[in-house]
């Protein structure tokens, strides 16, 4: 955008002196060399308003919310059939601007053993449904609710959530999906994902 601004800038100004031409009087043999010098003057403050431009730009964007997460996963048998897994969700705050948290949600789903049967269906309902994921089975699910303000990330800090979770333990892999958005307006959010597969190892 920024560089079809200068392009745009320096045509017009090309124009401008064309037109300009016309009235300037004709009356010494310095006018043309006058004339290239002011022409390069005004490129080179063109260029350079527009690269300002363009930092500006980006400087701006540096200003929305973002957030960084990622998953650190252990696990553990408990009892006789089950698995204990804890999932450690970091929240990194990148940006420079203070991000609210509000809502947020996790699902951890079966990607093996499954069927033949079942990964055909899954395969199928991801065509038919024009899904951008499998719908793998479902393991667990869960939902985070916090109150206005009570979870707000200052620029640079980090905010760790812990899940635990008890899987059947004949599971080999699963995709954890965590998801938490920052509202701004009622008709746009501003939401931050991470999806994790993790193989168990006996």
């Amino acid at each position: 955008m920024a560089v079809l601004a200068v392009i745009a800038s320096l045509a017009l100004l090309v124009a401008l002196v064309w037109g300009l031409r016309a009235f300037l009087p004709d009356t010494n043999a310095y006018k043309d060399i006058a004339d290239l010098v002011q022409t390069t003057l005004t490129i080179l403050a063109l260029v350079a308003g527009g690269a300002f431009a363009a930092y500006k730009l980006e400087l701006f964007r540096d200003f929305e919310p973002h957030l960084t997460i990622s998953h650190t996963i252990n696990h553990r048998p408990v009892g006789n059939s089950y698995v204990h897994i804890d999932i450690s969700v970091r929240m990194h705050n990148s940006s420079k601007v203070k991000v609210d948290l509000r809502e947020g949600f996790w699902t951890l789903q079966q990607i093996s053993p499954v069927s033949n049967a079942e990964v055909e269906r899954v395969y199928l309902r991801s065509l038919d449904e024009d899904l951008l994921e499998f719908p793998w089975p479902l393991l667990d699910e869960g939902v985070w609710m916090w109150d206005p303000r009570q979870l707000s990330i200052e620029p640079g800090e980090t905010h760790h959530d812990l899940l635990e979770i008890l899987a059947p333990d004949d599971v080999q892999s699963m995709l954890i999906y965590t998801f938490c958005y920052n509202p701004r307006t009622p008709q746009e959010d501003i939401g931050w994902g991470l999806a994790t597969v993790f193989d168990i190892m006996n």
